[in-house]
């Protein structure tokens, strides 16, 4: 059984500070069980990051194929672990409202760190929460989940425009926290990428840009947004295609360093 005090000296070994901006994915099972169990590890982690932003995403990609299209931001449940699912709930924690790729954040400015999902009109646009984290240079945590549920590389896919990837924008029904509703509109984005999205761990590695350290039991692909959004985008500035499912590796990923 974790103490969830060892749980925030790890966070602190990988150079996090209270102050800093973290995204964490999560597999609690990985994790593994820790005093007080999900909750007190949710209290914990809230405590420490109190004076920063912590962040929590909170997916729901399925209301895009839902018949009516409704995003209840109070409401719709999310579907990537049970960490995100508790974080959204909690006093304090602020949802965006884009209906597909929500990010739920903790932290003195989560108000205005989420106010503009909806302005790009696309899951990970430029004004999005996504893009908000490279401003921040916050970290990414894959705690016990590789890079192939990696949200954020989405987003560079779509920031460096590469084809294929955004579908139309559809029109979905937005529930308010406040119970008001209106209609929006957001496009989806291709999923099967992000199956190739290991490609660039070897690289990334080997460049110095992430680290594999324990997160409780998890080991915890740690990097900073900076650092994966420009190590990215230089490699599908050589081979647009390299996440491709069909596509032809013409530069490999582990060769090149940023």
């Amino acid at each position: 059984m974790l103490r969830q005090e060892f749980v925030i000296e790890q966070l602190q070994a990988m150079g996090i500070k209270r102050t800093d901006t973290v995204l964490i994915h999560s597999a609690m099972k990985q994790i593994g069980p820790v005093e007080g169990g999900a909750e007190a590890l949710l209290d914990s982690l809230m405590d420490y990051f109190s004076e920063g932003l912590l962040c929590f995403p909170t997916l729901s990609w399925e209301t895009a194929t839902a018949n009516p299209r409704v995003y209840d931001v109070a409401n719709t449940p999310s579907i990537v672990g049970i960490l995100p699912e508790l974080f959204r709930k909690r006093p304090g924690v602020i949802r965006s409202h884009n209906p597909t790729h929500s990010m739920a954040a903790f932290g003195k400015d989560a108000a205005s760190f989420t106010a503009d999902d909806l302005a790009s009109g696309t899951p990970c646009g430029p004004l999005s929460t996504w893009h908000k984290l490279v401003d921040r240079d916050a970290w990414i945590l894959m705690a016990g989940c590789g890079l192939t549920t990696c949200t954020f590389l989405h987003g560079v896919e779509e920031w460096c425009e590469i084809p294929g990837r955004i579908g139309p924008p559809l029109a979905f029904t937005l529930v308010k926290p406040d119970g008001s509703r209106e209609t929006i509109h957001s496009a989806q984005h291709a999923a099967m990428p992000s199956v190739n999205y290991w490609k660039i761990e070897a690289g990334l590695k080997q460049a110095g840009l992430m680290k594999v350290l324990p997160l409780g039991h998890a080991d915890t692909q740690v990097m900073k947004a900076r650092d994966l959004y420009a190590y990215t985008a230089g490699c599908l500035h050589m081979n647009p295609g390299l996440f491709d499912p069909q596509g032809l590796d013409k530069v490999s990923a582990d060769t090149l360093s940023f």
